[in-house]
């Protein structure tokens, strides 16, 4: 670690649409773990949501980028742009190492994920490239996260602490929801964001 010169929180999704409590959360990881910068990652073709995605890549990026345009330590990072192969955490946090070997790399991930950890691909390699930031919803209480906690340090030794996570009730699959039905989404997303999702039509039921 004596070779670490920067900080840098990376939170993944398909972002479809990018939303306000994904910024939300991630000021929290930058704010609460003083890093750098945070990269906000989006999953070309992630292998735990087939056929799920309703904006293509393209257009997810151009939302991200509208989104933190103004926001100084979040950029964008195009490691899994790719739509034809699906991208595996470890695979994308092993390019990243050997690109940035100065960077000590924070994963963001949901409570529920760090109880499925097990299921990913490679673990034990996830645990060994990256500092991994649970974020803590309502639904999981702290005292059963903290006892998986210590079951995965003890299993992969991995670093893992509990990201603090703002009390935002959006989801990407409720934005979708009410654009199909011609609702209003101008609290869940940034203007720039609402007005390119009505300027190319997304999301819209045919």
């Amino acid at each position: 670690m004596d070779n670490i010169k920067r900080t840098v929180g990376l939170m993944g999704g398909t972002f479809d649409p990018v939303h306000n409590a994904h910024l939300a959360l991630a000021r929290q990881a930058y704010e609460q773990f003083s890093l750098d910068e945070i990269w906000m990652l989006p999953n070309g073709n992630p292998p735990h949501k087939k056929n799920t995605r309703q904006a293509d890549m393209e257009c997810r990026m151009e939302m991200l980028r509208l989104a933190i345009q103004d926001i100084p330590y979040l950029k964008l990072c195009d490691m899994e742009q790719s739509g034809q192969d699906y991208h595996y955490t470890y695979e994308t946090l092993g390019q990243l190492r050997k690109q940035y070997p100065d960077t000590g790399f924070y994963f963001i991930m949901g409570a529920d994920s760090l109880f499925e950890f097990d299921n990913w691909k490679e673990p034990g390699i996830i645990s060994r490239e990256c500092i991994l930031l649970a974020a803590v919803r309502d639904h999981r209480r702290k005292e059963e996260i903290r006892t998986r906690i210590e079951e995965l340090k003890k299993r992969y030794g991995a670093r893992i602490y509990m990201l603090d996570t703002p009390n935002m009730d959006i989801a990407s699959e409720d934005i979708r929801r009410e654009l199909a039905g011609h609702g209003e989404i101008s609290h869940m997303v940034p203007s720039a964001v609402a007005d390119y999702i009505v300027r190319h039509h997304l999301y819209r039921s045919v």
